[in-house]
């Protein structure tokens, strides 16, 4: 077993380096580079486990974004917390499998009291809940049960008999409604052609006046409205649909409440923020993602729902060989679509254990008072502008050099910028696009972000504006 203590040792040397925050957050590597160093044919016999860390670094050396720094701002992706990191690689060596509670009922039993917490955190209702890898799979299971009750309500059971037996039916969501509602959509069999664009106000918020317009509009056509899909802080601009004046409208009309809430439920924690999510417990169905502002490893989300029994019956079935254990518990396969997986659940309990209640509240109320801190240095930035509004973590702004006007220069001018800013590796922002043009998008959600990495923000983008304007 020598080898394998050597590799263990070298593990935890590695695994504690990789805990530290980078020194860089961008990673500039061209592919042909990167593939050269990978390419090799298939390896005919094994080797010992000792050296495979060491090879596998050397060879992507420089091409892992370091997502756990400060200064990655980029998408909405949140700096992994230690005690996360350190419980899901512990999960990985026993490689616990909590889909079946007879496999693992230690950790089936962590994942539901943990799901209990979350609900707790988020101040929704605790009648059912999955992990998931994702936002994206969890909008499945909140969107799938949502087809499972339209069903119920016309006489359909879409299980057995699909969706083609279901009337021709709506879906009203924002005009900045997510691509992961709409892949969740085309994966039910539902399709994104059903889905009703509403518009936004002026703050990037769905109008509760326009949406009640076109499900009465449906509703005189002989369509079916069905579910309604809200957000709480949207990608585009960290905006949150109106929850309550929107829950009054599905509750009078009969449609399901989906919300994606990715990363913007989270608003709820903390008592400076939890007005921006104002009817959130009201949501027939929630999805969220673990990995973005809960700080978790990447692929892990979860899905909370109201009705418990409309849940396990949406995704119920087993089979002969899927023995239950004598006074086990719920398996929770029954619950969405994998069947095999990992133990999500670990991770999240970890996180909350290491920043508790209090250290959530703080997590969310500092990374909005970051994301002012750089809203105010834009302002009074002579060569940079806001390009929307700002309510949350999401800060859209150009650099825009004196006497210039909007449109193709200008949005090329700024592509340009935000490839700099991420070859220089300092600070990583990603880039978005407005009816005013193209722009640089900062989103603050990592525990290690302080007032001077935002500050570098504001220094790399004026930086490389200046360089390249010329």
């Amino acid at each position: 077993m020598g080898e394998l203590d050597e590799a263990v040792r070298d593990l935890a040397k590695r695994f504690r380096a990789a805990l530290d925050p980078p020194s860089y957050a961008g990673a500039e590597v061209k592919r042909a580079t990167l593939r050269a160093r990978l390419e090799e044919p298939l390896p005919e016999r094994g080797r010992p486990v000792d050296g495979l860390l060491a090879e596998l670094e050397d060879r992507l050396a420089g091409s892992l974004p370091g997502t756990t720094g400060p200064r990655y701002f980029g998408y909405v992706t949140g700096g992994v917390l230690p005690g996360a990191a350190l419980a899901q690689a512990w999960a990985t060596a026993l490689d616990q499998n909590p889909g079946l509670w007879a496999l693992s009922p230690g950790a089936s039993e962590l994942e539901e009291l943990v799901l209990r917490w979350l609900a707790d955190l988020l101040h929704v209702p605790s009648g059912s809940g999955i992990f998931t890898t994702g936002a994206t799979m969890a909008n499945i299971v909140g969107l799938a049960a949502a087809r499972h009750s339209l069903g119920r309500r016309h006489g359909v059971d879409v299980s057995e008999e699909g969706v083609r037996a279901l009337p021709e039916l709506a879906v009203y969501g924002s005009e900045e409604l997510h691509l992961s509602d709409l892949k969740a959509l085309r994966v039910l069999g539902l399709g994104s052609s059903c889905v009703r664009r509403i518009a936004l106000d002026e703050t990037y918020r769905m109008r509760p006046d326009d949406l009640r317009t076109a499900i009465e509009r449906d509703r005189r056509a002989g369509v079916a409205p069905a579910i309604v899909i809200a957000q709480v802080g949207s990608v585009g601009t960290g905006a949150s649909d109106p929850l309550e004046a929107i829950a009054e409208i599905c509750a009078r009309e009969g449609l399901w409440l989906h919300v994606d809430g990715a990363w913007g439920a989270f608003l709820r924690a903390a008592e400076e923020t939890a007005p921006l999510a104002a009817g959130l417990e009201r949501a027939d169905s929630l999805a969220v993602d673990g990995h973005k502002w809960l700080n978790l490893p990447n692929g892990i989300g979860f899905a909370l729902l109201r009705d418990a029994a409309l849940h396990r019956e949406t995704f119920a079935g087993s089979a002969a060989y899927l023995t239950k254990a004598a006074g086990g518990g719920e398996d929770s396969h029954e619950l969405g679509i994998e069947a095999s997986r990992g133990w999500r659940g670990v991770a999240a309990w970890a996180a909350l254990k290491e920043l508790g209640r209090e250290g959530v509240a703080d997590l969310v109320t500092r990374c909005c008072r970051l994301a002012e801190e750089l809203v105010r240095l834009v302002e009074v930035s002579p060569r940079l502008e806001l390009m929307a509004p700002a309510p949350t973590v999401v800060v859209n702004l150009r650099y825009r050099p004196e006497g210039s006007s909007e449109g193709p220069e200008l949005d090329e001018l700024n592509r340009r910028i935000q490839e700099r800013v991420a070859a220089e590796g300092d600070v990583l922002v990603t880039g978005a696009t407005f009816p005013r043009g193209f722009c640089q998008r900062v989103s603050i959600v990592s525990w290690r972000t302080r007032s001077e990495d935002v500050a570098a923000i504001v220094a790399a983008v004026e930086r490389a504006g200046s360089e390249l304007a010329g």
